[in-house]
């Protein structure tokens, strides 16, 4: 610290300090399916069975969502997402996915608040809605005279009065229907002058009023009472419904229609109507979506440069090719799997864990690779058998292995292959394999699922979809984009940083740092650092060009470590005359 001799301005310099490179959290895969209710295209984070059910409700008759959910918790899963599939956009006539929804009329007649379902679905039919207008508490009189103009009052009490609130001026002649402003002690500001004189000993009563509403499914009810049709009120209707309901939001429709009869119509129970699903004409479309801005994203586009997702899994894609009438031919099915593979190619470090036709066909599932070769994305079959209430059940092994993902990428790491380990859950394969065929598949890139006598059922495989030898397995790929992630997010500080030797130095520094601490993790290989990796940033990859141009350029190279596929050993037969002639 500087030494402070006199009164004025010390200069102290400081290193400036950069937050250190680290992995970010992996193995969080988002589902694309149907469900019954909750959020369209809109990624919703997940950590239970139950939350799922309370979100999105019971599951669907030919939906495979929740069984893969519960694959991937069953195998050590922690927190995923998943992202609800509807058709929303169509003819008139077609049917896409709409909320239930009710229009509440005033007292004079006009439409003043629209309630709709919380989200589209045909669950938004079976809500009931009950309102009722009334007086609140808090009736109290004028304490001084007040003059026709006037734009305030004064009362006795300003007790449950409070800005928005709509009071009744009411003397034994007249009365008035008017907004309150603002409350100033006990001064109520109206939001319209007065029309009449009013005197406080005839007496004046000013008597608040407010509604109730009422929102009941089956045994859950939700119930919200002082509410206001003023956006000024803190019981704003949109505010507080909107706020704490989870079945309905509101909006405030807002016709001409003076205080007096601003009230909404009194309903004992009435049922919102209009609510479908939009399944019967789900299409390759409606998965694949797209991204025309922040404020209009559906699918899988809508997904693109989510923060903390970095595997994909679409189970219910199945689903939708046995069930819709727009899924013609697996040709659809293809066109979906393509457009999820670019998605996770564009993000650099997402992974695509990519489900085969079903029915168990080995000639199908080897032509099925064949249409796909990247990186970004691998195949597991066959699909797995799971056991719920006494019932079989075929589903995709998608869920079952991104569980298993997620488990060793927390408790072991990202280099990790996903294979050898036991897949909890399940009760059987829809296929049993022989050696020859695994051998076929294997060599193929199609990770197969095999059972082991005294070792249960597991994965036995790691490879991607692609037919580069340097991305073969998929640990490989999903390390060094989860790497190439966080340094490109750790180095954002150097951003319009000047671009010279003193800048390259801090970079490398940091880089190296980073690296070193994963070699000692074991995510790198090598007897020495040198040997693990290198780092360049000098003269040599930042030409004067490109730092004209505002360019720094990092070279990294990795060893990444690879898993074992094969094991070989060689067993030789010393014979007797051999043993013989060593002793001679």
């Amino acid at each position: 610290m500087a030494i402070l001799r006199a009164p004025g301005v010390y200069y102290e310099p400081s290193e400036q300090r950069v937050a250190p490179l680290e992995l970010g959290k992996t193995g969080v895969p988002v589902f694309l399916g149907i469900t019954r209710r909750g959020p369209l295209d809109r990624p919703v984070r997940v950590t239970s069975e139950a939350r799922f059910t309370e979100i999105f409700g019971d599951p669907l008759p030919d939906s495979y969502l929740l069984s893969v959910l519960r694959g991937f918790f069953d195998n050590g899963g922690d927190a995923c997402f998943v992202l609800r599939i509807a058709r929303t956009q169509g003819a008139p006539d077609e049917d896409v996915a709409r909320r239930a929804a009710f229009s509440v009329p005033d007292r004079a007649g006009q439409a003043t608040l629209l309630v709709e379902a919380q989200d589209e679905g045909v669950w938004g039919n079976a809500l009931r809605l009950s309102l009722r207008s009334s007086p609140s508490e808090g009736r109290t009189f004028l304490t001084r005279d007040a003059d026709a103009g006037d734009e305030s009052v004064q009362v006795k009490s300003s007790h449950g009065i409070t800005a928005g609130t709509l009071v009744c001026i009411q003397d034994p002649q007249q009365e008035q229907w008017v907004y309150v402003s603002r409350v100033e002690g006990k001064t109520l500001v109206l939001a319209e002058p007065l029309g009449h004189a009013r005197l406080s000993g005839a007496p004046t009563y000013v008597t608040p009023h407010s509604f109730e509403l009422h929102v009941r499914e089956y045994e859950r009810e939700e119930r919200f009472d002082r509410l206001s049709l003023h956006g000024a009120s803190p019981r704003w209707v949109e505010r507080i419904v909107n706020d704490q309901s989870r079945l309905v939001r509101v909006r405030c429709l807002r016709p001409e229609t003076p205080p007096r009869h601003a009230l909404p119509m009194d309903h004992a129970e009435v049922s919102l109507t209009g609510g479908s699903d939009g399944l019967a004409n789900l299409g390759p479309d409606d998965f694949i979506g797209h991204d025309r801005g922040p404020t209009d994203r559906r699918g899988l586009w809508g997904l693109v440069e989510h923060p903390e997702i970095d595997i994909l899994c679409m189970p219910d894609l199945m689903a939708a090719y046995r069930t819709s009438k727009r899924f013609r031919s697996l040709r659809d099915v293809e066109v979906v799997q393509d457009a999820a593979i670019s998605v996770c190619e564009r993000s650099r470090h997402w992974f695509a864990l990519l489900d085969m036709p079903p029915g168990g066909d080995f000639e199908e599932a080897m032509r099925w690779r064949q249409q796909f070769d990247s990186a970004h994305a691998a195949f597991h079959f066959p699909w797995v058998v799971t056991l719920r209430g006494g019932r079989r059940s075929t589903v995709p092994p998608c869920g079952h292995v991104s569980g298993i993902i997620s488990r060793i990428d927390r408790d072991v790491g990202i280099h990790k292959a996903p294979a050898n380990e036991v897949i909890e859950g399940i009760v059987d394969l829809e296929v049993i394999l022989q050696d020859t065929h695994l051998a076929m598949l294997n060599n193929a890139g199609i990770n197969c699922l095999r059972p082991f006598a005294a070792r249960g059922l597991r994965v036995w495989g790691a490879r991607t979809c692609s037919s580069d030898p340097e991305w073969r397995y998929i640990n490989v790929r999903r390390t060094i984009g989860s790497i190439a992630c966080a340094i490109e997010r750790g180095t954002q500080w150097a951003v319009f940083e000047p671009n010279g030797p003193q800048l390259w130095k801090r970079v490398t520094r940091s880089i190296v740092g980073f690296l070193a601490g994963l070699r000692e993790r074991g995510l790198l290989s090598g007897p020495t650092p040198e040997d693990a990796f290198f780092v360049r940033c000098d003269e040599e990859t930042n030409p004067p060009d490109d730092v004209d141009r505002g360019i720094m350029t990092t070279e990294i190279g990795l060893a990444v470590s690879r898993p074992v596929e094969f094991i070989v050993f060689r067993v030789s037969q010393r014979l007797e005359d051999q043993a013989q002639q060593d002793e001679e």
